[in-house]
């Protein structure tokens, strides 16, 4: 009899704990869950502000071509994207190419570093999507997303890209660290 009043709270315990224990990990759950909705938010919240600050410079601006913003910090393997709003003076619509290109990496001293990735784009420390045709409608104002990706495999350097909508030709810093 006393063995069974022994067995019966070891069972008795085990099934408490086993309670405290899927509680607890349905709290992590949640907490988990939470946390990356709100960094979903906060990261969208950022890039509709990021949107309102270009448009606004187009707005203060009389340029047909604004890049926005000119210099990012993103860490390797990590991508962003790049503002680009083009005013259409046309009387019709037109459509516009933006070309994206890797140019040139730079230390922390300054000195240019040694990249060819001109015969295989994907070589490249930076990928850009190379070209991207919009249409804008005449005496309108538009804003286009260039996304780009760091590598893994990349130095910890400044690194250029540059941006181009028909004449309009815009350097992109973009900091690794």
């Amino acid at each position: 009899m006393k063995k069974n009043k022994k067995a019966m709270e070891l069972s008795i315990n085990f099934i408490v704990m086993l309670i405290i224990a899927l509680v607890v990990f349905g709290m992590g759950l949640i907490l988990f869950r939470q946390f990356f909705t709100s960094a979903e938010e906060i990261r969208q919240n950022l890039d509709d502000q990021t949107r309102k600050e270009l448009e606004a410079k187009m707005m203060s601006s009389s340029e047909e071509v604004v890049v926005y913003p000119t210099q990012f910090t993103v860490k390797k393997g990590r991508g962003d994207v790049i503002g680009v709003g083009i005013l259409n003076i046309q009387n019709i619509p037109q459509t516009f190419t933006i070309s994206a290109v890797f140019q040139q990496g730079y230390n922390r001293e300054g000195d240019s570093l040694d990249i060819s990735c001109t015969t295989d784009p994907t070589q490249c420390p930076i990928q850009v999507k190379s070209s991207i045709a919009r249409t804008v409608q005449p005496n309108k104002r538009e804003v286009f997303d260039v996304p780009f990706k760091v590598s893994n495999s990349i130095a910890s350097a400044k690194y250029s890209v540059l941006i181009e909508v028909g004449s309009a030709k815009n350097l992109v810093y973009i900091d690794v660290p």
